[in-house]
């Protein structure tokens, strides 16, 4: 259990200097003029570049909690990956806050449940796919996912 605590502290601290850099980067650096969005498409730069930094970082924790204990299961590496996420928030929000000028407080959570949710989500695709290796299973999940997704924003829209 000791090495899965350090596993968490380790990714967390990691994956929240990476989020930094990368907001300052593209938030406040004055050396780059970087867009908002990709062009022509309505993808934002920094989105792209936080999700696949999360990804990174969920597999390679994940992978290396199960090299120290390959007794984890499934629930226990999505718990894994997503205190992750959790814990390298709380301080990313933290620091955000003193960036907005009201309601703060609603930034704070909304941006740390979302990160928190979305790290659930991968950390289930990334678990399922390191201890099942059922990659066309794997798929189907993420297929259904979008379709889910897709499905709820078009009745929330209404």
């Amino acid at each position: 259990m000791k090495s899965i605590v350090i596993v968490v502290a380790k990714y967390s601290a990691i994956l929240l200097i990476w989020i930094l850099l990368l907001w300052w980067t593209i938030e406040w650096s004055p050396l780059l003029d970087l867009p908002e969005y990709i062009p022509h498409t309505p993808v934002k730069i920094y989105g792209l570049c936080f999700i696949a930094f999360m990804i990174t970082i969920i597999i390679f924790s994940l992978k290396e909690a199960l090299r120290k204990n390959p007794a984890l299961n499934i629930m226990q590496l999505i718990l894994t990956g997503t205190a992750i996420c959790f814990f390298m928030e709380l301080p990313f929000q933290t620091v955000l806050s003193f960036t907005y000028n009201n309601d703060k407080l609603f930034h704070f959570f909304a941006g740390t449940l979302t990160t928190t949710l979305a790290g659930a989500v991968i950390s289930f695709f990334v678990a399922f796919q390191l201890k099942k290796r059922r990659t066309d299973l794997l798929i189907i999940f993420i297929l259904v996912f979008v379709l889910l997704v897709n499905l709820l924003q078009k009745l929330l829209r209404c």
